[in-house]
C-alpha cells in the first residue's frame, strides 16, 4: 500500500501512461486495461476507503490532489475514477462482513439517484431499479444504486423530515448493463445505463442516503454519501481545466498567429483572460478545499443536523462555483484555439467536450446557490 503522503506523486507517475492511451480510451468508450491495471498497482482505488477496511482514508487535500491529477491527464479517465474511488469510501457505511469485500475490490462504481424501489423484508430489502450513467462500470466488481423505500405502495415515512431513501451495493453480476454509452463529451467513461433486477439486498449491504450512520472510518464520512462523493467530481473539474489552459498556453507560446495579427501570446486581450482565467480557477480551487475541510472538521467537532447542514450547504455551492470556472475556463481556451481546436483528435477540444458534459451533473446544479443563500435572506432552506 502507497503512503497516503504519495498518492499525488503515484498519480503523477501515471500520467505518460494515461496521455498514450487517451486515444483508445476515447475510442474504446472505457478505460483500457492498462490503466485500470495501473492504478490498482498504485492503489489509487482506495483513495478515501476507510483506512480500517485497508484504505488510505485520505484527507480532503490528497483526494483533490490525486483525481485533480488524474484528469489533468485525461478528463474521461479522471472522472471514471472520481466515481470509482468514492463508491469505494462508501464501505464506511456498510456492515462490516459486506464492507470488507467492497473495499478490497478492484473498482465499484453506481449510480444513487433514488431511481428504485425498496420493499422490506426480513434481514434486508427487496430492490430493483433502472440507472443511468454507470460511469466507470466496465472494471467494477460491485455495482450501487439508491432505492426510495416503500410501504404498501406508497412512501415510507419520513425520517426526522427526510424520505428513507436507501444506498445499497450488489455483485456487478446481479446487474444488468444496457451497453449504450455514445455521447458527445466524456466519451470513454463508459457511463452505460444499467437495470438492477428485482432481488433481495441484505440490510447491512444498505444505508441510508441522508445522514447514514458511520460504521467504519472517521471524520470525513460525516458528510455523508452525497458531499462525499462529490470531492472528487468538484477536483475533476479543476484538473480537466488546468488542462485546457496548459494545452492553449502551449500553443501559444508554439507562435499561433492569424493574418494580419498580433501572434496569440502577444495578444493583450488573450494574455488579459488568460490571466483572469488561472486566478479564478485557483480562487475556485482554494474555496473548494478550504469548503470541505470546515465540514469534514466541523463533524469532527461535534457538529450534527441543522449545525452540519450549514457547512454541507457551503460544499456544495463550492463545488457548483468550481464547476463553473472551471468550464469558463475550458471555453475560453477552446475558443481562443481558433481552428487548431477543431480538428480530431485534439486534446483542448476534448478538455471542452468533456467539461461541458461533466459540469451538468446534478451535483452542480444551481440549486447549490440558492440553498446557501436562503439562510442569509431569512428564508428557510429545503432539508434536502
Amino acid at each position: 500500500m502507497a503512503d497516503t503522503v504519495n498518492l499525488p506523486q503515484a498519480a503523477r507517475n501515471l500520467r505518460a501512461l494515461i496521455e498514450s492511451e487517451a486515444q483508445a480510451v476515447e475510442e474504446g468508450g472505457a478505460m483500457t486495461l492498462a490503466i485500470v491495471d495501473a492504478l490498482v498497482e498504485a492503489d489509487l482505488f482506495r483513495l478515501y476507503t476507510p483506512a480500517d477496511l485497508g484504505g488510505h482514508e485520505a484527507d480532503v487535500d490528497t483526494i483533490i490532489d490525486v483525481c485533480e491529477e488524474l484528469a489533468f491527464a485525461d478528463g474521461s479517465v479522471g472522472w471514471s475514477f472520481a466515481q470509482n474511488t468514492s463508491v469505494l469510501a462508501y464501505s464506511a457505511y456498510l456492515a462490516p462482513e459486506f464492507a470488507r469485500p467492497l473495499a478490497a475490490a478492484r473498482a465499484a462504481a453506481g449510480m444513487f439517484a433514488p431511481l428504485g424501489t425498496a420493499a422490506r423484508k426480513e434481514g434486508g430489502f427487496e430492490v430493483s431499479g433502472n440507472y443511468k450513467f454507470g460511469s466507470g462500470s466496465g472494471h467494477a466488481e460491485f455495482m450501487g444504486g439508491a432505492a426510495m423505500v416503500m410501504v404498501d405502495g406508497e412512501m415510507a415515512p419520513f425520517i426526522d423530515g427526510l424520505p428513507e431513501i436507501r444506498g445499497f451495493i450488489v455483485p456487478s453480476d446481479r446487474v444488468e448493463f444496457k451497453g449504450n454509452w455514445d455521447v458527445m463529451g466524456l466519451c470513454g467513461t463508459g457511463s452505460v445505463d444499467f437495470d438492477v433486477p428485482l432481488q433481495f439486498v441484505e440490510d447491512g449491504r444498505t444505508f441510508l442516503l441522508f445522514e447514514p450512520p458511520v460504521i467504519t472510518g472517521g471524520a470525513i464520512f460525516g458528510l455523508g454519501p452525497i458531499v462525499l462523493g462529490t470531492i472528487s467530481s468538484t477536483a475533476w473539474a479543476i484538473g480537466v481545466a488546468r488542462r485546457a489552459l496548459h494545452e492553449v498556453a502551449e500553443l501559444a507560446r508554439s507562435g499561433r498567429i492569424r493574418l494580419g495579427s498580433l501572434p496569440l501570446r502577444e495578444q493583450p486581450t488573450f494574455q488579459r483572460d488568460f490571466g483572469r482565467h488561472a486566478t479564478a480557477l485557483r480562487a475556485a480551487r482554494l474555496l473548494a478545499r478550504d469548503a470541505y475541510r470546515a465540514a469534514v472538521a466541523a463533524w469532527a467537532n461535534g457538529a450534527r443536523g441543522t449545525e452540519l447542514m450549514v457547512h454541507l450547504r457551503e460544499t456544495r455551492a463550492a463545488a457548483t462555483y468550481t464547476a463553473q470556472i472551471a468550464k469558463a475556463a475550458a471555453s475560453f481556451a477552446w475558443e481562443a484555439s481558433g481552428s487548431a481546436g477543431m480538428r480530431n483528435p485534439s486534446l483542448l477540444q476534448r478538455c471542452f467536450r468533456d467539461l461541458c458534459i461533466g459540469v451538468g451533473h446534478q451535483v452542480f446544479d444551481e440549486r447549490n446557490f440558492v440553498e446557501v443563500a436562503k439562510p442569509a435572506l431569512g428564508v428557510e432552506p429545503e432539508i434536502f
